[in-house]
């Protein structure tokens, strides 16, 4: 088993995948109950690439602004906190999924519109279903709950064989073989690096607990939202990696949100439109 090596690269901050300062002082900022928008303007606009995006998006066909946007404080006034919060999130996701995940045989450009389908999926099944979730909250929780193989997938090349004949050999879901050889699985991983980023306990109890969604201890109801998301992406074929569909749709999570079969075939055969729906955040 790899987990020691693992365990010293989830201890070596050098090692992992890092998000700008500006992302982490932004997300504390949004948990204050009064936070100043003058204040988030100007804390977001210390960093140029984000800056740069949030009124790049702002304009975009996908979030539709009533009037153009110059500048960030423009942004925040016009679309509200919580969906510029998305646009700086997405800013961050971009610079840790693009790229290429050879041994989970994921290239970048699917990784990143695989995340991006979860996230969007998500937000349609809680407006669908009229769950009690805030939407924005729900595209965000789905964007990155598959970071955690970007830490792992450095350490397949020792076990790859011996992987490919349990793949071949059996049945077991996929993240049994990543804690089988690696002593963690992904979703691990992702709680790891979401806590070591400061994101709020919600967001990183989804990515813990995604494919498990009765293991979510804070909000099973919106774990198991990207739970479905996360396996109806899949089986369209969209960021399909090396441990297939190995994952089923967890009954818990169908009771959870009320979809129904008639449901899942309609987010199916709706997931084409999706995804030209994105084409602005395909391109961030």
């Amino acid at each position: 088993m790899l987990k020691s090596k693992v365990d010293e690269v989830l201890q070596d901050v050098n090692k992992l995948p890092a998000i700008s300062s500006v992302v982490s002082k932004v997300l504390e900022k949004l948990q204050k109950p009064d936070v100043n928008i003058a204040d988030l303007a100007q804390e977001i606009s210390k960093d140029p690439a984000i800056t740069a995006n949030v009124i790049k998006l702002s304009n975009s066909a996908y979030y539709r602004a009533s009037k153009p946007i110059r500048t960030v404080q423009e942004a925040l006034m016009t679309l509200g906190i919580k969906t510029v919060k998305e646009i700086v999130l997405l800013t961050a996701a971009k610079g840790i999924l693009s790229q290429d995940l050879n041994s989970y045989q994921l290239e970048a450009a699917q990784l990143w519109t695989a995340s991006l389908l979860v996230a969007e999926l998500s937000s349609k099944i809680v407006q669908h279903k009229k769950l009690k979730i805030d939407k924005d909250l729900a595209f965000t929780s789905g964007l990155l709950c598959s970071v955690g193989k970007i830490v792992l997938a450095q350490f397949f090349s020792p076990v790859m064989m011996q992987i490919k004949t349990d793949l071949k050999d059996n049945q077991e879901p996929f993240p049994t073989l990543e804690k089988k050889y690696f002593g963690y699985t992904h979703m691990e991983v992702s709680e790891s690096l979401l806590k070591r980023w400061n994101f709020p306990e919600e967001l990183t109890d989804v990515v813990a607990n995604y494919l498990n969604p009765e293991n979510s201890k804070v909000n099973p109801l919106l774990t198991s939202v990207v739970h479905i998301a996360s396996i109806l992406i899949v089986v369209s074929g969209i960021g399909i990696d090396i441990g297939g569909e190995s994952v089923p749709i967890s009954p818990f999570a169908l009771s959870q949100t009320g979809v129904t079969d008639s449901d899942i075939e309609t987010y199916f055969v709706h997931i084409p439109d999706l995804q030209a729906g994105l084409a602005d955040l395909l391109n961030v």
